[in-house]
């Protein structure tokens, strides 16, 4: 199967300004992610999410926090239709140095790959940071940086720079 890989925060969801979704209120989508994943579930690609989060290591919230936040963001995307196939998150307790699943390695996709059957070189990594499209690099996929971040990203590693996720999965659409 061909996969998009979507990091969460900053991509879908609007990272806040602190970058630690802690509470449900901070929960808060970009106007086109319902919009750019019904185009997404139209298409033949199945989804995963990979994200880091950081807030975990730092104590901010803990595992079962995080799934139950994640959880709302996945009730938030239902009027999009699009299935979800599984999310990934390294919360790097060993510490983000020794850390093989952290963005920019590659471990949550080279996992997915495993699980799913997934053909890297045909799939594609949609993220907001350098160390998202790194990621997909480094698994063997193509990418997409978005241009959502809070702080201006360039990359000269991706494979297609995109205004928004809509643009982004319009762009998949037609390549």
């Amino acid at each position: 199967m061909r996969a998009v890989f979507l990091d969460r925060d900053g991509t879908i969801i609007v990272d806040p300004p602190d970058e630690r979704v802690d509470k449900a209120e901070k929960i808060k989508l970009f106007p086109d992610s319902i919009e750019a994943l019904k185009k997404l579930a139209t298409l033949d690609y199945g989804v995963i999410l990979v994200t880091n989060q950081a807030g975990i290591s730092e104590g901010r919230i803990n595992e079962d926090e995080f799934w139950n936040l994640h959880a709302i963001v996945l009730e938030k995307l239902t009027p999009s239709g699009v299935k979800i196939h599984k999310s990934y998150m390294c919360a790097c307790p060993h510490g983000h140095d020794n850390c093989d699943c952290r963005k920019p390695k590659p471990a949550m996709l080279l996992q997915a790959s495993k699980e799913f059957n997934i053909d890297l070189g045909n799939s594609w990594m949609i993220g907001d940071r350098q160390s998202d499209i790194m990621a997909g690099v480094n698994a063997g996929t193509k990418t997409i940086l978005v241009k959502t971040a809070n702080v201006p990203v360039e990359s000269k590693e991706a494979t297609y720079t995109a205004p928004n996720l809509l643009d982004a999965v319009q762009y998949i659409a037609t390549h």
